[in-house]
């Protein structure tokens, strides 16, 4: 890496190393029409011979203290998570969020999260509740007579008797029908068994 002198005043600098010296154009320290000098060399010429403007080179410089505002506005900056619950919980929007400080968006969050609790806690009460009536309910109609089951009761006997009545009627007419066939075989036996009148 390439060292350098600068003339200050009337006198010449300790050897400067590249970096310190674009470090040192960026900060003001050094002008551009400066004389420098490259080590080893015998000629002065400007520091602008050496770091042209826009010559590329990358100089790292000291980020300056943060003034008291900006500490003030660091220190109540909002996280990202806090910032992600506040939008998600629609407590803030895009517009508003930066007016809340962490402090304030974490007592929202935790007041929205309790209300969010409490309703979940009321609506699984309300579930529970529910389903034991009705249990109750199912319970006490079962044990109990009421009108629609003895309809169903005596709408059952009906049709056990009307059952019977079938079997009954089905009975008989099994036994008729046997009757009819036996009175037919026997008159086409006696029709058989008659002699047949001579031929003429």
């Amino acid at each position: 890496m390439r060292s350098f002198h600068l003339l200050q005043g009337t006198e010449t600098s300790a050897a400067f190393s590249e970096a310190e010296v674009a470090a040192r154009l960026a900060a003001g320290e050094v002008r551009p029409e400066q004389p420098c000098m490259l080590v080893g060399e015998d000629a002065w010429r400007t520091v602008a011979d050496f770091f042209p403007t826009g010559s590329g080179l990358k100089v790292r410089t000291a980020k300056p203290p943060a003034s008291a505002a900006e500490q003030l506005s660091a220190a109540n900056r909002i996280d990202d998570p806090t910032r992600r619950r506040l939008l998600a919980y629609g407590l803030a929007d895009a517009v508003n969020i930066d007016g809340f400080t962490q402090a304030q968006a974490v007592t929202a969050i935790v007041r929205k999260e309790a209300e969010i609790r409490a309703v979940w806690r009321a609506h699984r009460r309300a579930q529970v509740g529910a389903f034991v009536a009705l249990l109750a309910l199912g319970g006490f109609v079962g044990a109990t007579i009421n009108p629609l089951s003895l309809r169903i009761e005596r709408s059952a006997a009906l049709l056990q008797r009307q059952a019977g009545d079938v079997k009954a009627s089905y009975a008989v007419l099994r036994s008729s029908l046997s009757d009819f066939a036996y009175v037919r075989e026997r008159d086409r036996r006696n029709e058989a068994a008659k002699p047949k009148p001579a031929a003429k």
